[in-house]
């Protein structure tokens, strides 16, 4: 049987998002996996890893059927400055939607905690055009990889910026 396809009311009437709990790790690892971005202790073969932790008292889970099905977090730099961190989403099509709500609670809570300024890098051509269309980002670079994180045969990040007082809300009705 097909899976429907939900629109972004439906998404959100039976998905929920919130703070990440130690519990849910397991988890947003096993998401964070499917798209091959599990954070990495540094190793001889990986010296200085994208991600070596989840800082859970920045990082939020979304839930439906009982069972974590997307995660998103972000660090602090300091000076008015986050970065984002992780987003992922099980690809499942009943799912499309979760990463709106990921990032809107990710930015709500940076907003909140006085973060100005958000920095997010993503190696994905369709993921750069949401971050933009969505929510306002600019792009102003790339950066190279430090290793096979994400998608292993992209080798540099595009870098993106968002100013979290002219950042346009995302969680409008998906078209």
């Amino acid at each position: 049987m097909a899976a429907k396809l939900l629109d972004h009311e439906t998404v959100a009437s039976a998905v929920v998002v919130r703070k990440m709990r130690g519990d849910d790790l397991p988890g947003a690892l096993e998401i964070l996996r499917l798209w091959n971005m599990v954070p990495l202790a540094p190793s001889a073969e990986v010296p200085e890893p994208e991600r070596t932790t989840i800082n859970i008292d920045n990082a939020f889970v979304a839930e439906a059927e009982g069972r974590i099905v997307g995660t998103g977090s972000y660090f602090i730099l300091g000076d008015g400055w986050a970065e984002t961190a992780s987003l992922a989403v099980d690809p499942a099509p009943r799912f499309a939607g979760v990463g709106i709500l990921l990032q809107q609670a990710r930015l709500d809570e940076m907003r909140a905690r006085g973060v100005r300024w958000v920095r997010t890098e993503t190696d994905r051509p369709a993921t750069v055009r949401w971050y933009v269309q969505r929510f306002g980002y600019r792009i102003v670079g790339a950066n190279p990889k430090k290793h096979a994180f994400s998608l292993p045969d992209v080798d540099h990040w595009t870098v993106l910026e968002l100013d979290l007082e002219e950042a346009r809300p995302g969680a409008e009705p998906l078209r």
